[in-house]
């Protein structure tokens, strides 16, 4: 099956200011104002984060160039988003009970089974590669799922967060999704042709405790999965040499330089960049991709370990549209060869 899909994924909503930081503060109860002893916060798309103790504090020490917003959350209240901590002073965070989460969207019957909505979503939440293959579940009765039959669309969310244990590259991911939809064409087939994915969400890291063996799997597994990803672009757009890490870049057939397709102002800790056309990317052996921003005049933000906003601009169709939770690897995660250089040119 030979179908271009075309995804668009919210990344990251990611700002911040220099290297190192201690983030720290305290999570209340809105209701009495006592403490929430257990609540999780963390730097969304990372691995970094922590619990509040019994007295509802928190410290997170983090690079600030890894520029995560800040989530706070706890089973049962809405969670709390903070786009632009600020590590010079602490931070008091009252969570509120969520009582909105009532499905209302979902109550009405379709003409999916519910085998194969799950079987759909899984598809294109984790990915039909062979990481989102490797990737489980572990509460799929939390999910709710809908086909629209007007518009053709999948959709879904949760009251809870969904735990997914990923098997290939050893990390359980807690996952906040806030929106997802898949669209299709022939809807009525058993294994419908789904044209376009979007979702948006906030997800958290932990490595699989696992003896040594399995560790060094994880270890090549994720290497060989950062090679040739969007974040890995990204990355060596800025902070190194896309020609040497094995990126070339085409228009039609032609083969152009980043100069021809970028402008980059180097700020103290961030990049201002301008796309001045579209363009095929292709890595290594590895098949075409497309990348598309929709109002090229519109510039946007990469930070070094490759997080951009805004998140929504840019689109892209190929051998990186398949990529999906499965693929992804934590912000913070770095390859040995790794370094936070200086821009060159090509």
């Amino acid at each position: 099956m030979n179908q271009k899909i075309i995804v668009l994924i919210l990344f990251l909503s990611l700002i911040s200011t220099s290297y190192s930081q201690t983030i720290s503060g305290t999570v209340h109860d809105t209701r009495k104002g006592q403490p929430l002893v257990g609540a999780t916060v963390y730097i969304n798309g990372s691995s970094i984060g922590t619990i509040t103790n019994e007295e509802g504090h928190f410290f997170i020490k983090a690079n600030k160039k890894i520029n995560g917003s800040l989530v706070r959350s706890y089973v049962g209240y809405t969670s709390v988003v903070s786009e632009n901590p600020d590590a010079n002073k602490a931070i008091e965070i009252i969570l509120q009970p969520d009582l909105d989460n009532l499905n209302e969207v979902f109550i009405t019957t379709d003409s999916w089974s519910r085998e194969k909505k799950i079987r759909e979503f899984k598809k294109q939440f984790l990915g039909d590669t062979k990481a989102g293959k490797s990737c489980f579940i572990l509460n799929e009765d939390d999910i709710y799922l809908n086909y629209d039959e007007q518009n053709k669309t999948l959709l879904a969310n949760s009251d809870t967060p969904i735990i997914i244990r990923n098997n290939l590259l050893g990390y359980t991911i807690t996952y906040d999704l806030q929106a997802f939809e898949a669209k299709y064409d022939q809807p009525k087939k058993k294994h419908p042709l789904c044209k376009s994915v979007y979702y948006d969400g906030s997800s958290f890291y932990k490595n699989l405790s696992e003896n040594d063996v399995s560790l060094n799997r994880f270890i090549k597994n994720r290497q060989k999965e950062y090679n040739g990803s969007f974040i890995h672009f990204m990355r060596v757009l800025v902070t190194g040499n896309l020609r040497k890490e094995g990126f070339k870049l085409f228009k039609g057939t032609r083969p152009i330089t980043k100069d021809n397709v970028f402008t980059i102002l180097q700020e103290s800790d961030y990049y201002i960049i301008r796309m001045k056309q579209n363009f095929l990317l292709k890595y290594k052996d590895q098949k075409h991709s497309l990348v598309t921003k929709e109002k090229l005049e519109e510039p946007f933000i990469i930070h070094p370990y490759g997080a951009y906003v805004p998140p929504k601009s840019i689109r892209f169709s190929g051998h990186l549209a398949y990529d999906r939770v499965g693929n992804a690897l934590p912000l913070d995660y770095t390859p040995p060869h790794f370094k936070e250089e200086e821009t060159t040119n090509e």
